[in-house]
């Protein structure tokens, strides 16, 4: 059960990269550790700085963005939760959010763009190989559920177990 979580978890956050919502919106507030991408692609403390700043300007572009999703995503939670939920205001509701991630798209790839140019041409031709290495992030779960991989380090629970590993609480999750 614990590993659907964590592929759930996965999707989402390939998801928050493609649209706006509110839990990139709080995660985009504080700058992300960044000492494993910089030691990875030999980023210098100024890229890193002018990289962090892209990242806040997106932030400000995306905000108009963000601030009329979250209503929508809300009334949609609410319906989806209610005993009989109106199907013509559920499509209505998700064509609206995904009207509005169709409009971020454009700000996300321009600012994609810009965080690009600050790579050198070694430092790109990295990048392509960790974006390649991203999409078998799946294969990499299932993997390590299947006992086949050790955890990715830093994925490993208390006492050196994996998340599927750790005692569950009342309802199911890891405690």
């Amino acid at each position: 059960m614990n590993f659907r979580l964590i592929t759930f978890a996965l999707a989402a956050v390939t998801l928050f990269a493609q649209g706006p919502g509110e839990p990139r919106m709080h995660r985009m507030a504080t700058p992300p550790k960044t000492t494993e991408v910089q030691s990875y692609l030999n980023l210098t403390d100024a890229q890193i700085a002018t990289l962090q700043q892209l990242r806040e300007s997106e932030r400000a572009a995306l905000k108009p963005i963000f601030q009329q999703v979250r209503p929508l995503r809300q009334s949609l939670r609410e319906l989806r939760q209610s005993a009989d939920p109106d199907a013509t205001a559920v499509g209505k509701l998700v064509l609206s959010i995904q009207t509005l991630q169709q409009q971020a798209a454009p700000i996300r790839s321009s600012f994609q763009q810009q965080a690009q140019a600050v790579l050198t041409a070694d430092q790109k031709t990295r990048l392509a190989a960790l974006q390649t290495a991203a999409g078998l992030m799946p294969a990499i779960h299932e993997a390590t559920a299947l006992n086949l991989l050790s955890p990715p380090k830093g994925m490993a629970g208390p006492d050196g177990l994996g998340p599927e590993m750790m005692p569950r609480r009342r309802f199911g999750g890891p405690r």
